[in-house]
């Protein structure tokens, strides 16, 4: 029993989180534009996720000594992130309404973690679908709180942000964005299931690719109406093909050769695809 908590019990391993905690916001910027606030919500977002960490080694460790070992680490980013977090409300009030869709999302996420079930689906889906609305808190943020209620109120369809066409403006397109972000991310939970702790599943991949391929389907309609660049449509194409193919090839090296593509491997190329996100619905 070491003495002092591990590296992991302050650093996440879950690599892939950092593009959940980092891209969705860029899309906020990218459809409203920046605002000063985010210098305040983003350390506070992401001592957020280090405390759902933190917290999550705490609640799936039933030894009473491994336990006190993960105080520090709870401990501070519980308080990074309240202070923050505090400050940032004070500043922006409007903030609080996105804690009604926020909190049902976290609260499965954290069952999840104390039923022993933190890399399920559902708690994936949770978590992805969460991080995805950062794109939304921080258009709120650009449009200093204007657009009523999480942008259904009076002028919300007239401030920053269009489609190609011009039909979706202001929340509208905010949303839309927000949703395809939230589909990209929430598509990588079975995609990187199907190529690691899931292999030779073949329902997993079946659902999995089928669940890409409507989404680029309607990607495809939506951009032959004008609603979203066609440069992002193609890339949903290529993410539907992705998700039959890259798991089919895991597959056979797995089976003639036992050498697996390694995580970072995976993880380099999905962070092309981020950025190829960023690039197409801008």
């Amino acid at each position: 029993m070491r003495r002092q908590p591990g590296r992991r019990a302050w650093v996440p391993n879950q690599h892939g989180a950092w593009a959940m905690l980092i891209v969705p916001p860029m899309v906020g910027w990218v459809v409203g534009g920046w605002s000063w606030l985010n210098l305040l919500l983003l350390p506070a977002w992401w001592n957020g996720y280090l405390t759902y960490w933190a917290w999550s080694q705490w609640l799936r460790t039933r030894s009473a000594r491994k336990r006190a070992l993960l105080i520090p680490p709870m401990a501070t980013y519980t308080s990074l992130t309240a202070g923050l977090g505090l400050l940032t409300i004070l500043l922006a009030p409007y903030l609080l309404q996105w804690a009604i869709p926020m909190l049902p999302l976290l609260g499965i996420a954290a069952h999840e973690v104390w039923r022993g079930r933190e890399r399920s689906l559902a708690s994936g889906l949770s978590t992805t679908t969460a991080a995805s609305l950062m794109a939304g808190i921080t258009y709120h943020l650009a449009v200093q709180g204007r657009g009523g209620f999480l942008g259904t109120g009076e002028g919300a369809t007239a401030l920053a942000g269009a489609s190609p066409n011009g039909e979706l403006t202001g929340w509208a397109w905010s949303w839309m964005a927000t949703a395809l972000i939230a589909a990209y991310f929430g598509g990588t939970v079975p995609y990187i299931k199907s190529m690691i702790r899931e292999r030779f599943n073949t329902r997993l991949l079946v659902g999995c690719t089928a669940a890409h391929a409507v989404v680029a389907a309607l990607a495809v309609w939506a951009a032959a109406g004008g609603y979203v660049p066609w440069a992002h449509a193609i890339l949903w194409v290529v993410l539907a093909i992705r998700a039959w193919v890259m798991p089919t090839l895991q597959w056979r090296q797995v089976r003639l050769k036992h050498r697996p593509l390694r995580p970072g491997t995976m993880g380099i190329v999905e962070m092309v695809f981020c950025a190829l996100f960023l690039v197409t619905i801008a």
